[in-house]
């Protein structure tokens, strides 16, 4: 009777704990579309500045994906990715928060013409920001102080002075609830953008988005 008790408490305990599972993954999975809806909504105000037309996929609950169609100069390719936590799956939502991982936007683009400067800038403490600065080689690219604190900035050695992205990455920092990741390289994609999604209630996303396309005109020029 006792063995036959066990077997049932552990019986009952895989339900509720199965139930719990779905429960959280129907609200894991509710609140990431409802978030992405509103950043996207947010982000509706400031996409013209880069396309009028754009195709739309969800990959999974945790991340939805615009493609522009015929954007504007110097555009020859962009996508925005808005990246959410995985919040639909409770130990890998707690693993991702444990390793720094945040909701955030990711501007990408290829060019019509290659940028004449490299660059990469990166937070170190941000989840994006510090993988690719890691792999710079130090002979190839030099650091350079842009007084912008957290941010670390490198260019590459022998191209032409990145200098006039400064004032744009201060414009990127202010849009934005912080700059991950801004990369300006030669080969495909030429700018890639990684920024903490500000207050929508208290930003101006055409703030966000024109800084993004000066810098592409900048890298482009």
């Amino acid at each position: 009777m006792a063995a036959l008790g066990l077997r049932a408490a552990g019986t009952a305990l895989a339900v509720v704990l199965i139930l719990l599972v779905m429960l959280w993954f129907t609200w894991g999975t509710q609140e990431n579309i409802a978030r992405g809806n509103r950043l996207l909504r947010w982000l509706q105000t400031g996409l013209p500045l880069i396309g009028r037309r754009t195709t739309l996929r969800w990959v999974g609950s945790s991340a939805v994906e615009l493609a522009f169609v015929d954007p504007v100069q110097p555009f020859a390719d962009v996508t925005v990715v808005v990246v959410l936590e995985p919040r639909d799956v409770p130990w890998f939502w707690a693993l991702a928060r444990s390793h720094g991982r945040k909701d955030f936007l990711i501007f990408r683009a290829r060019l019509r013409s290659p940028p004449r400067f490299e660059l990469e800038i990166g937070d170190a403490s941000g989840w994006t920001g510090s993988e690719r600065i890691g792999r710079l080689d130090e002979d190839a690219w030099a650091a350079a102080d842009w007084q912008v604190p957290g941010l670390r900035v490198f260019h590459a050695t022998g191209g032409s002075s990145p200098e006039a992205v400064r004032p744009i990455l201060h414009r990127l920092t202010e849009a934005s609830g912080g700059v991950w990741r801004l990369s300006v390289r030669r080969e495909p994609p030429h700018v890639e953008v990684h920024v903490l999604p500000p207050d929508p209630e208290a930003a101006d996303a055409n703030e966000l988005v024109r800084a993004v396309v000066d810098l592409a005109g900048t890298a482009a020029s």
